[in-house]
């Protein structure tokens, strides 16, 4: 059986190429638009948050106290992540967002991940062990319900049991 070659043109892609680019390209410009939703959402609380954009090194979100790590990908490498941000967060707070595959731009249901013991740290901060109070939930629609909550916030009643 003889070999056969193919010879292509310059500047002509074959289509296993032609398809890797595609795909090469849809991907980063997923990623460049999920850092924009994750920082026009944090605008909310900081105004300055901005899209660091492509190939720049360190956090994809520039303007804010913290390091952010923007991970729109199917595969999950979680480990990888938090040692990438770990490396480079210099003191500050480092959380990866991780857009899943089937999520839209609404960055408020992306997941978020960081290290336990930062998590720790924060709950520490905001004094939660003198904030927490046992929680109880709502009769009528079933959410927790907590802290000084005279009414469930999802269903708008008021609680027979409060």
């Amino acid at each position: 059986m003889k070999a056969t070659h193919v010879r292509l043109r310059i500047g002509q892609n074959n289509a296993h190429q032609s398809g890797y680019n595609m795909v090469s390209q849809h991907r980063k410009h997923r990623g460049y638009r999920t850092q924009k939703c994750v920082a026009e959402y944090l605008k909310k609380w900081f105004p300055y948050a901005d899209s660091a954009g492509a190939g720049r090194q360190g956090s994809d979100v520039t303007g804010v106290p913290f390091d952010i790590e923007v991970k729109p990908r199917s595969a999950f490498q979680p480990k990888e992540w938090l040692d990438q941000t770990r490396k480079r967060a210099d003191g500050k707070l480092s959380i990866v967002v991780m857009r899943f595959n089937g999520q839209g731009e609404d960055a408020a249901e992306y997941g978020a991940m960081l290290r336990f013991s930062d998590l720790v740290q924060l709950l520490n901060k905001v004094d939660y062990a003198e904030w927490f109070q046992e929680p109880s939930r709502c009769e009528g629609c079933g959410t927790w319900l907590i802290a000084d909550y005279k009414y469930c916030t999802k269903c708008k009643d008021h609680n027979a049991s409060l």
